[in-house]
């Protein structure tokens, strides 16, 4: 008689899949309620607000106008710290490096955007190693000319330029200014000459004593010599007319469709920074920009506000990084 043994297979959990799939939604619950805690109870500790220039610049002044609204509402005090250095450069790398955990944060420029392309030895990504949290506005580029230049309008200034190709000089200092003729010499189709300046000051006293025949700049600090007829404005560079100069055109409508370039002002924080932390930042900034002194006194500093959401700004950047790459490149003004 034969005996037959049976083999017995272990038997399987039939539940495995659904008990994985509860475990995950438990975690990432867990996880969520954690990050809605620690936004709730955020800040429980000072913050560090980094920013790229000196004391006394235009983001420095921007910073120093909204922090303290947002320390006041958030019941922790907001430290402001100027890494200054190669356009803002060494404080991106400093904030690009930190822990995303809400406690550092940094007001920037449009530089933020340029350097990427500017500097070959760039060592973060403009827009992966940050979060972004609020636009604050831009400032408008004038552009103005010498009075010995006889154009009165952008579309003579053009001509003018055409005819005296590689004839006419303009003064510049920050990237973010030579950087806007360059785009306007690229879509305009002509050819100026840049003299470089160590700082605004020398750049303004080489435009009046005519060394240099024109510049691009901001409105704020040569809005005086405009209207004392020291200097003669020709054409704005954002997308709209401000209310400083409502009878100057904008490049765009004037002459050169499609052109835009200015120097805009922004908060970000490192990567990874808890997105219910951005947007309670991005809340009170927007809040502190909205308060009577607050926003007075933006205003004066020739700040056109446009607060805006985290995704937006997210956007404007991108698009800003891209835009100028082709600019860098065909100027040749990387710098080693």
């Amino acid at each position: 008689m034969s005996t037959l043994s049976a083999t017995h297979s272990p038997t399987k959990p039939v539940h495995n899949g659904i008990s994985s799939y509860y475990l995950a939604t438990f975690l990432f619950i867990c996880f969520f309620s954690a990050l809605c805690v620690n936004a709730q109870n955020y800040p429980t500790k000072s913050v560090r607000v980094i920013v790229g220039f000196a004391p006394g610049g235009a983001t420095d002044i921007i910073a120093r106008y909204i922090s303290p609204n947002v320390a006041a509402s958030l019941g922790q005090s907001f430290v402001i710290e100027n890494h200054a250095g190669a356009d803002s450069l060494i404080a991106s790398e400093l904030v690009a490096r930190s822990e995303g955990d809400g406690y550092v944060i940094s007001f920037i420029s449009s530089a933020h955007t340029v350097n990427p392309s500017l500097y070959k030895k760039n060592t973060f990504d403009a827009n992966k190693d940050f979060s972004a949290i609020c636009m604050v506005g831009d400032v408008p580029n004038v552009l103005i000319v010498h009075p010995s230049i006889p154009a009165k309008t952008m579309k003579e200034f053009i001509a003018l330029a055409k005819k005296k190709k590689g004839e006419l000089h303009f003064g510049a200092t920050a990237s973010i200014t030579f950087l806007g003729m360059a785009l306007l010499n690229k879509m305009a189709g002509i050819e100026t000459v840049r003299i470089a300046y160590k700082g605004a000051g020398p750049a303004m006293v080489g435009l009046l004593s005519g060394e240099a025949q024109f510049m691009l700049t901001g409105i704020g600090p040569v809005y005086p010599l405009i209207k004392a007829n020291k200097v003669r404005a020709l054409a704005i560079s954002i997308k709209k007319r401000t209310p400083l100069l409502p009878e100057v055109p904008t490049i765009d409508e004037a002459a050169v469709p499609g052109y835009f370039s200015s120097v805009w002002y922004g908060v970000v924080a490192p990567a990874r920074t808890p997105r219910p932390i951005i947007d309670k930042l991005n809340s009170e900034i927007r809040k502190s920009m909205n308060q009577p002194e607050t926003k007075a006194a933006l205003i004066n500093q020739a700040i056109d506000l446009q607060p805006s959401t985290s995704d937006e700004m997210r956007d404007f950047m991108k698009s800003e990084t891209e835009k100028w790459v082709s600019v860098v490149k065909e100027s040749r003004a990387q710098i080693e």
